[in-house]
């Protein structure tokens, strides 16, 4: 097939009723997002990768696009967000509450099945300076309210001591990497239940690597998992909001 047809493995562009659905999706997430009080961020699509070697999940080096740019540096394109928003953060935080969402696209390096994206586009959020489990509590709400608006049925899986009297929420201890994970972790799933719509968790050591001794929690979305069982559910939300 001549080169002027392909794209690289594992990205595509969306066109028209692609991207008209991936904005409304989009537009819902962040009207959540700041009723509940978080306010956006916006991050650089490359950085450079030295910062990042120590907190790192295992194998995340490995699914990063990485090249030495003219001036010589080694950098690497965003394939995870919540890292950088540690150390975009980490120089400002004063140890009050701070709540914060982003968006975009990461691209990650791995080996793709036929029709799989490496280039995902996400919306997250993190709450930074507060080590409660009422903030544990909050995110966990959050997260399922968000997805309640994408799925009849939500399923928050979480390991972790926050304990929830509520059908939507199942504690069930993972053996997972934990990567900068140090405590409450969790999957969010839509109704078909096979592949999480989100996850996130407690990084209570993370902003410790960029000079901020801060707790913080957060989750991401995304946007890939939500589109194909959200359609319905999430046309009918947008037009009945206000």
């Amino acid at each position: 097939m001549a080169t002027k047809f392909r794209y690289p493995t594992g990205a595509r562009p969306l066109l028209i009723e692609e991207t008209a659905r991936r904005r409304r999706i989009e537009s819902r997430f962040v009207a959540l997002l700041e009723e509940a009080g978080f306010a956006e961020i916006v991050l650089p699509v490359i950085d450079f990768a030295e910062p990042y070697a120590s907190v790192s999940a295992r194998g995340t080096a490995k699914q990063s696009y990485r090249f030495t740019d003219r001036e010589g540096e080694l950098v690497a394109i965003r394939s995870d967000f919540t890292p950088m928003v540690a150390r975009a953060l980490a120089p400002y935080v004063n140890g009050d509450p701070l709540r914060v969402f982003y968006r975009g696209d990461v691209i990650r390096c791995e080996a793709t099945r036929l029709g799989t994206n490496r280039e995902l586009f996400q919306i997250g959020a993190e709450l930074v300076g507060d080590a409660s489990a009422e903030a544990d509590v909050e995110v966990l709400q959050l997260v399922a309210a968000i997805a309640e608006t994408l799925s009849a049925k939500p399923l928050v899986v979480y390991s972790g001591s926050a304990h929830l009297d509520d059908d939507r929420f199942v504690q069930h201890d993972e053996d997972d990497d934990r990567g900068y994970y140090t405590g409450l972790r969790f999957w969010v799933y839509g109704d078909d239940r096979r592949t999480p719509i989100a996850q996130g968790g407690r990084y209570d050591a993370l902003y410790s690597h960029f000079g901020a001794d801060v707790p913080a929690i957060g989750f991401t979305f995304t946007i890939g998992a939500v589109e194909p069982l959200s359609r319905p559910v999430l046309e009918l939300n947008l037009s009945t909001a206000p």
